[in-house]
């Protein structure tokens, strides 16, 4: 596989991992936070997943900039599809730089690298760094804060 297909295929892999990582991370917080209790289990898990939810969604927004003229379609099509839902239809169109809550709602309910690919496609002249920086932190801080937390209480009932 050459490095030009791995480019191509990572926003999809990045948006995957963001709906697996209840699995993964999640258990891995909840030890964290039952090992090293309330304030440090909670400190060092946010701060590690932030900066890991960071790196992810930074680098898709990044390797989603060079899409073919074919895949951007199949995008487009399945956005405006997305636009016709019940929950998520609101927000599809009002994710992006100027919108920060409905990116926020987006990524901490559904997915941060989702927030950032329909902003990057809806709005593509805009930068979106206060987009990737409002969906890590949205989602990041969300779900750390709940399975270290989560942890930290389990910690505290058992030992």
């Amino acid at each position: 596989m050459t490095l030009c297909a791995v480019l191509l295929a990572w926003p999809g892999v990045a948006l995957a991992v963001t709906f697996v990582d209840d699995f993964v991370a999640g258990p891995i917080l909840v030890a964290t936070g039952a090992w090293l209790g309330g304030h440090g289990g909670t400190l060092l898990g946010v701060l590690v997943f932030n900066v890991l939810v960071g790196a992810l969604v930074a680098s898709a927004a990044l390797a989603s900039r060079n899409m073919k003229p074919r895949d951007q379609a199949r995008i487009d099509k399945a956005v405006d599809s997305a636009a016709k839902r019940r929950f998520i239809g609101r927000y599809v169109h009002r994710v992006g730089d100027d919108h920060p809550w409905s990116t926020a709602l987006v990524a901490a309910v559904i997915s941060p690298v989702l927030a950032v690919l329909l902003a990057r496609f809806v709005h593509p002249a805009q930068k979106l760094v206060r987009t990737t920086v409002t969906a890590v932190l949205a989602y990041g801080l969300a779900f750390s804060l709940f399975y270290t937390g989560l942890g930290a209480g389990l910690g505290g009932l058992l030992g």
